[in-house]
This record gives structure tokens, C-alpha cells and sequence, in this order.
């Protein structure tokens, strides 16, 4: 996420978000009777012929809409955002109409609210420094080419390319081809390993791609090696690139690799907590508790230690019970209680909403 303007103290924030995760928590952040602001499209009919409307064109502008409903779609990585016009060029529009804003990554948008509660600066500030922090290294080969990309957030690179020249197959030649094959994965392996000792040491993962059967066969290839140390094997992701040279870097990246890791990333940390969980309940240790009343009772002792809270009970339509929440999730920070929010798409989060939407772990049975 990328963070344009904060003015919290007057209920606005403009940012962009990058990835599919960024648009997820948008998601969750956007509530009905908020105001966002973008430049979007809307049709424009411009007169009548034979006592019938013409069609019109779509005129790119920028409107305000006061929001009615928020729909995230997955698959399509965007969010649609509903709502009723309050702003924008009169001559064009009229107030009070319904619009929708087509919200994808890359998208400027202004978000108003009339108060910004602290979970939601918390998880916008936390997005930041997600993107932040995330790096991959993607590699791209083929038969006789490689790439090195190093990628982040807010910016790509390429750190290295290489070329060998490899005879095609025939029975005289194999011997020189298998040499020339060895010499070349030699190569690739040797900047690989450089670049994770010096230029991306916080690399998140590495994506090997290529076309055909040449990307599974050099992972066949580092997974025999023996004696490679600094190369993550378990962090490798395999994707199919037409090829292994700078191009293919853009082909990775536009398939949101980025997010799609990032996500990953946090249904992995989601996991961990559950485990605790469902080992402490197995357990019996009594450093668990579900529904509102027993967390409110564990709250008031100051025995929450994290609070698992699943998103979509933060998206209250009801502007009193949103307050109420947001009391709720301050007096567990006040107590020196850490929230963890989990997705309600991810297995973990699903588990949560089987116990409420709710769990805390407490230091001491209560």
C-alpha cells in the first residue's frame, strides 16, 4: 500500500493500493456512509432524438460517492464500490445518482471517514510496511538465457543476465551439449547465490520461471546440488514464463506474484496462532477465551495476550456497533494486548468464525 496523504485528524486519506492483499483491506476498511473519492467513467447522454435518448459516451471524471456496498471480487482483483454522487462536475452529473467505482491496483482513491479508529490507521500503516518489506527474487531461464529480477513493492530491477551458447541435440554433439548445459546452470546458480548473500538477502521467496520442461529441470538441477547453502530451496515457487529473458520479468510480475506471496505469508502466521489455540484447548490449560462476554471478562483482568479477531466482523454497517467494536479493540491494546486480524478466506480465519469471529489467548486462566 502506498500512502499519498494522511490527514487523519480531518477523516482523510488518499492512498494506492499495489497489491490484491491492498485491495483486500480496503475492503475491510471501506464501510457504508464513507466517502471515496477517484477518477472513474461514466456514460453521459447528451440529447434526445425522436423523443429517445442517445446512448452517449463514457467521459472519464472524478467523483465523490457517499458509500451504499463494497463487493470485493478475487478474481477479477478488484473492489466495486457503490454508492450515491456528492461531488463532482455539476455539468456532467446530478447529485444524489448512483455511480460505481471500479477500484483496481494502481487506482488513486480518498477515503473519508468521520472518524479513522485506531484499528483501522493500525492495519493501512501495517499494509505499508508489508509492501515495504516484501522482496522476491524471480529468475527466469530457458535453454540458453537467464534473468535476475530482484522485485519489490514500490520498485523492479534487474541484477543480471546470461547467455550461453548450447548446440542443439544430435548424437555427436551431446556430450558438448551436456557440458555446456552444466556450465550454464553453473552460472546461473553462482549469481543466484550472490544475490541472496549481498543484493536481496531479505528476500521473501524466489519465483523460478520458464518455459516448457527447463524450469522444473534446473530445480531438479539445484535440489541434487550439495553443496549450495544460501539459495532457499523452500522458498522456491515455479511459474511458466515464454522465455528467460528480461520480458519474461514482466510476464511474473503481472501475474501479481508480489501479493499473491504476501498473502501466503499471513495465512502462514494465521496458522501458527491456531495451532496454539486448538493445542492449548486440547490441553485444557484454560488460557483461551471465545465469545464476547468471557474476552471482556479476560480483558478486564489484563490477561489478553492476542486477540484473533476475524475481518468481517469489522464490517459493521451499523455506525454505533462500529464504535462499540473499536472500544472494544482499544481496551485490549490499553491492557497491552496484541490483535492479530485474520481473513475470513483463509482456512484459519474460518476456523476463528466457528468460535464467534473471536479468540483470545490469555496469559493466566481467568
Amino acid at each position: 500500500m502506498n500512502i499519498k496523504s494522511r490527514k487523519y485528524q480531518i477523516g482523510s486519506v488518499s492512498v494506492v493500493p499495489e497489491t490484491v492483499d491492498d485491495l483486500y483491506v480496503l475492503y475491510n476498511l471501506i464501510l457504508p456512509l464513507d466517502k471515496v473519492k477517484a477518477r472513474t467513467y461514466r456514460r453521459i447522454r447528451v440529447g434526445e432524438e425522436n423523443g429517445r435518448a442517445e446512448k452517449g459516451e463514457r467521459v472519464s471524471m472524478i467523483l465523490t460517492l457517499e458509500v451504499e456496498e463494497v463487493k470485493f471480487h478475487e478474481f477479477a482483483n478488484r473492489l466495486r464500490i457503490k454508492g450515491t454522487i456528492t461531488e463532482g462536475p455539476e455539468d456532467l452529473i446530478s447529485y444524489g445518482t448512483y455511480h460505481t467505482i471500479n477500484v483496481e491496483t494502481g487506482t488513486l482513491l480518498t477515503i473519508g471517514k468521520e472518524i479513522w479508529s485506531k484499528i483501522d490507521k493500525d492495519r493501512l500503516e501495517a499494509a505499508v510496511k508489508k509492501s515495504a518489506s516484501a522482496k522476491v527474487l524471480i529468475v527466469a531461464i530457458d535453454d540458453s538465457e537467464a534473468t535476475l529480477a530482484a522485485i519489490g513493492a514500490f520498485s523492479s530491477s534487474i541484477l543480471a543476465n546470461l547467455k550461453e551458447r548450447i548446440p542443439k541435440k544430435s548424437g555427436s554433439k551431446e556430450k558438448i551439449r551436456a557440458e555446456k548445459i552444466a556450465k550454464f546452470y553453473s552460472k546461473v546458480t553462482f549469481a543466484i547465490e550472490e544475490a541472496f548473500s549481498a543484493k536481496v538477502p531479505d528476500a521473501t521467496a524466489m519465483v523460478l520461471a520458464g518455459p516448457g520442461f527447463t524450469k522444473d529441470k534446473y530445480y531438479r538441477y539445484l535440489k541434487e546440488k550439495k553443496n549450495i547453502t544460501t539459495i532457499p530451496l523452500e522458498k522456491i515457487i515455479i511459474e511458466t514464463a515464454s522465455n528467460g529473458g528480461p520480458s519474461a520479468i514482466g510476464e511474473i510480475i503481472s501475474k501479481n506474484i508480489l501479493g499473491r506471496i504476501i498473502e501466503e505469508e499471513q495465512a502462514s502466521s494465521d496458522a501458527v496462532y491456531l495451532e496454539e489455540v486448538m493445542t492449548r484447548i486440547g490441553k485444557n490449560t484454560g488460557t483461551v477465551a471465545y465469545g464476547h462476554e468471557a474476552i471482556t471478562k479476560a480483558i478486564g483482568f489484563g490477561a489478553v495476550e492476542t486477540l484473533l479477531l476475524v475481518d468481517n466482523q469489522l464490517r459493521l454497517r451499523d455506525r454505533e456497533k462500529r464504535k462499540k467494536l473499536d472500544r472494544f479493540l482499544q481496551s485490549v491494546q490499553k491492557s497491552g494486548g496484541k490483535i492479530v486480524i485474520m481473513s475470513e478466506h483463509h482456512a484459519s480465519g474460518k476456523q476463528v468464525g466457528k468460535f464467534g469471529g473471536k479468540v483470545a489467548l490469555l496469559r493466566f486462566p481467568v
